[in-house]
């Protein structure tokens, strides 16, 4: 078994905390691949923050390091099994020593580590892409208005980003200047839309909505990539239809939440009220209120299940429910409403399930001391990355 140089640097950098959003997905990915690497993983990270040589880490030849592994790992592999190579802390803190011979002992600049009392809470904040690519920043403290199309474009504090039709007698017909705008809500943030229908929309942290400034033609589409929450407006001539990359949803008048973010294996519709039609390339389904449709965006198979609708609607009302979540799912809800990054020391930490609600609104100091009294886990600021440990 050997470790690549991408894989021992990310390594590195996520024992320092210093590792990237990049380096943290490679990592996970490495460890999804065997139960070998995550044995070796674990096993070197618990010597890792024992040892009073952790500093020094910042200094290390990377390639003599991995090197010295391969050869390690290499050279037993014909006498003992790979499982019993390292057993306990004693053999692994042996190995490490191997390693650290080749670190330079000069004095390392002071890393600079998050204050989690200082990290904000997600807030209305969203940027607009208009049709001519100019984009206009959205925030509580800013009014914008803009006219185009028969149609007046208003973001205000009360009611978000709002479209509104001045001429009702315009025809519906497509023409080729037919605008489209995008909507788009980075980590961190939150914003709500009325689309020119009187349709709204609730956009979660890291989403992206595109729309018509104005609908034309038999339906009403728009595209969406994240997590949004519709309530659409009834119109039985013209069906709202909400694309996915992987999904559509076609419904007349209903409200629904749509969670299709582009870096998680499923696409999930749930339906609070209404009546509505998912369907992909393979399958389709109808759902009844309190019902979900999950659907898997590399096989691209469907499933119907009944859900407590209120864990995956209620963060438009500011709250945060989860009934019996995976820790993993629920710790991605955090990243993207605080923007920060959390590390799994313990994959298996991942499945450990949780129930509570609490308002989106506290500090993420406040969130963490929460979950920590209240389940099996523990976390700790390293750098810029929030590890997760199991007690």
């Amino acid at each position: 078994m050997e470790i690549s140089d991408n894989i021992f640097q990310a390594i590195q950098a996520c024992w320092r905390g210093k590792a990237s959003r990049e380096q943290i997905e490679l990592i996970q990915s490495w460890l999804n691949t065997s139960e070998e690497n995550k044995e070796l993983f674990e096993k070197l990270s618990r010597t890792h923050y024992q040892l009073t040589y952790a500093q020094t880490w910042e200094q290390i030849d990377s390639k003599k390091g991995r090197e010295k592994l391969n050869s390690r790992l290499i050279s037993k592999k014909k006498s003992i099994h790979w499982k019993h190579f390292i057993s306990g802390v004693t053999a692994a803190c042996l190995f490490l020593f191997a390693i650290i011979k080749f670190i330079s002992y000069e004095p390392l600049p002071e890393k600079t580590t998050m204050d989690l009392a200082q990290v904000k809470t997600g807030s209305p904040k969203a940027t607009l892409i208009l049709n001519d690519g100019k984009k206009v920043l959205l925030h509580t403290n800013n009014n914008f208005e803009l006219e185009t199309k028969h149609t007046i474009i208003k973001d205000e504090e009360s009611s978000g980003l709002k479209y509104e039709i001045t001429d009702s007698f315009a025809t519906r017909e497509l023409d080729e200047d037919m605008e489209f705008n995008t909507l788009v809500v980075s980590r961190g943030g939150e914003y709500i839309l009325t689309l020119s229908d009187g349709t709204k929309v609730w956009l979660n942290s890291e989403t992206e909505l595109k729309y018509p400034v104005r609908f034309m033609g038999n339906t009403r589409e728009v595209h969406v990539k994240g997590e949004a929450y519709f309530e659409v407006k009834k119109d039985s001539l013209h069906p709202f239809i909400v694309h996915t990359p992987h999904t559509n949803t076609k419904v007349l008048g209903t409200s629904f939440n749509v969670s299709a973010y582009e870096d998680e294996e499923l696409t999930a519709i749930t339906l609070v009220q209404g009546k509505v039609e998912v369907y992909n390339q393979n399958e389709k389904c109808i759902l009844e209120p309190g019902w979900q449709a999950v659907s898997n965006n590399i096989s691209e198979e469907m499933k119907k299940q009944q859900v407590n609708i209120t864990s995956y609607v209620s963060w438009k009302e500011g709250m945060f429910e989860f009934y019996d979540m995976p820790l993993g799912q629920l710790i991605v809800q955090l990243s993207r409403w605080y923007d920060v990054d959390f590390f799994f020391v313990n994959e298996t930490t991942r499945q450990f399930k949780f129930t509570g609600a609490i308002k989106r609104s506290n500090t993420l100091k406040f969130m963490l001391e929460f979950i920590e009294k209240t389940s099996n886990v523990y976390f700790k600021v390293n750098g810029n990355v929030i590890q997760v440990f199991q007690k």
